[in-house]
């Protein structure tokens, strides 16, 4: 008896705070320093989900399944479309359009594989982060042919933001996002649509650099400054005509207060996408089913995404590079 008391105990407990982290979040969010970095965990918080069936089967304790169901129905309206596969789409390929984001990381100098890449899956647009200048130079040249349109904002020494486009620009840009690297913002016309697109890389955390007395400090100040850069580029593009595409290194998932204000104006195109049942699985690929994500290929207006994929070789950076692929309707 003393045995099922604990479990029945346990399995309630659990149930509530669970239930007040989820109130918290949706009310609360990112305003504090340790709800944040609470929040960049959350799948983990589930793990005790599947084992407690197997528990309350064993005490025979059936009436703690229903204490389950509240945490196990806030785990699915998180993360329900990497869980439950759906019919894939017939793709019509006349119409599509190919985006890649990627990461390249600062200290890569294998620009040969970076290109190959890029190459290999031919994307119509491509959104960059970390690229140094002399990687910029290497692909400008070894992408001539396919690519002859680019443009990176100003030199960081940690690597900056990049555009290349197989279609000329009308105009183009650097923002400013007042912290850390600036965002390229082209504009371009592909199948008679009008396209906006935008790579950016939003501040990261990098708390493995930072004392422990001053995490508090330094994950509030972060979280401001990635909240602000969100809304600076939300504000630039939310009123363009036309199609808009972010390609994002956002260091951020989507529990995130930035990921919020993403949310409000343009698209996920991973969430929208999903568990697909059957599709075109690209070579050297797999369906980006990430519960969590720093890695977005944003959308709004116009297109509809049918696949989004990881492709599998990294091209000598610790990110992969992320394709989305788009009905243009």
């Amino acid at each position: 008896m003393r045995k099922i008391n604990k479990l029945s105990v346990f399995v309630i407990v659990y149930a509530i705070l669970i239930s007040a982290w989820f109130a918290s979040w949706l009310v609360v969010g990112d305003s504090n320093w340790w709800l944040t970095l609470l929040n960049r965990i959350v799948p983990y918080l589930f793990i005790p989900i599947p084992l407690f069936p197997i528990l309350i089967i064993r005490s025979r304790q059936l009436k703690l399944i229903i204490v389950l169901l509240l945490p196990l129905l806030i785990f699915g309206s998180l993360y329900h479309p990497y869980l439950f596969p759906k019919p894939g789409q017939v793709r019509e390929r006349k119409s599509e359009l190919n985006v890649m984001t990627y990461n390249v990381l600062f200290s890569n100098q294998d620009y040969e594989r970076v290109a190959n890449v890029i190459l290999t899956y031919h994307p119509d647009l491509v959104a960059l982060q970390e690229v140094q200048p002399e990687m910029m130079s290497a692909l400008i040249e070894r992408l001539a042919g396919e690519y002859p349109y680019f443009l990176m904002e100003t030199e960081n020494s940690y690597g900056t933001t990049a555009v290349f486009s197989r279609y000329a620009f009308s105009e183009s840009s650097v923002l400013d996002l007042d912290a850390d690297r600036p965002a390229v913002v082209v504009k371009t016309k592909i199948n008679s649509q009008e396209i906006t697109f935008v790579a950016i890389h939003l501040l990261a955390y990098n708390l493995w650099w930072t004392k422990l007395k001053d995490i508090p400090a330094t994950v509030m100040e972060r979280t401001v400054n990635q909240n602000r850069q969100a809304s600076i580029v939300l504000n630039q593009i939310a009123d363009e005509e036309g199609i808009i595409i972010v390609g994002c290194d956002c260091n951020s998932y989507e529990t995130s207060g930035s990921y919020r204000i993403f949310d409000q104006v343009v698209d996920n195109s991973a969430w929208n996408v999903g568990w697909l049942l059957w599709g075109d699985n690209l070579p050297g690929s797999k369906q980006d089913l990430s519960l969590q994500h720093i890695d977005y290929v944003w959308y709004k207006d116009g297109i509809t995404p049918t696949g989004v994929y990881k492709i599998t070789d990294d091209g000598g950076s610790d990110h992969l590079p992320v394709l989305a692929i788009f009905e243009i309707n």
